[in-house]
């Protein structure tokens, strides 16, 4: 009789193929290293995902509906836009901070396959969409000055991406937030100027 398939042996590989798809390039990583971090047999790995690449895949979009959830619950309580985006830059780079292997989660251009592509852009959608709504709350409230606000969203998670990519040893986090967050809502020129 065959085994049964289980929402928490999932969730146990996935938890697992983060932690080590997030310590190395996707080329070095091997399933036994995923079997042996999760302590199961290489073979159940295949029940639930036929090939690397599909764990893979299964993981960056597991990453990404992590992120999200952790962006929006951080975020909820916060009333003033431009602290909702301080903390969603926060929760992104807290994410990445030791995942910069994991990070195709923001640039989905990697894909080949078309119906990944697609299914990774729907859902990068949901977190694109609660930074533009915090935009669009900036706006109507009179904080932020009228843009576009899917533009401006994707030029907001353009910064926080360059900011996780970039960072040099030296940077704090919270150098790093201040720095993409004010140079978001006030730019680069000077006020006294």
């Amino acid at each position: 009789m065959p085994r049964v398939k289980t929402a928490t042996k999932e969730q146990s590989i996935l938890d697992a193929a983060t932690r080590v798809f997030a310590m190395r390039p996707y080329h070095e990583v091997l399933i036994d290293d995923i079997a042996a971090d999760a302590s199961i047999g290489k073979g159940t790995i295949y029940r639930y995902f036929p090939t690397k690449e599909d764990l893979y895949f299964a993981t960056i979009l597991h990453g990404i509906d992590t992120l999200t959830d952790i962006a929006g619950r951080a975020t909820e309580p916060e009333q003033h836009p431009a602290r909702r985006l301080e903390r969603i830059a926060v929760e992104i780079l807290d994410f990445f901070w030791d995942r910069v292997h994991l990070f195709p989660l923001l640039p989905p251009q990697n894909v080949r396959n078309f119906d990944r592509h697609t299914e990774m852009l729907r859902r990068r959608g949901k977190l694109m969409r609660l930074v533009q709504e915090t935009i669009l709350a900036g706006i109507e409230r009179r904080e932020f000055r009228g843009v576009d606000a899917r533009i401006a969203a994707e030029m907001f998670l353009g910064m926080v991406r360059s900011m996780v990519l970039f960072r040099a040893p030296e940077d704090t986090r919270h150098d790093l937030v201040d720095n993409v967050v004010g140079v978001f809502l006030q730019g680069l020129q000077r006020r006294d100027a």
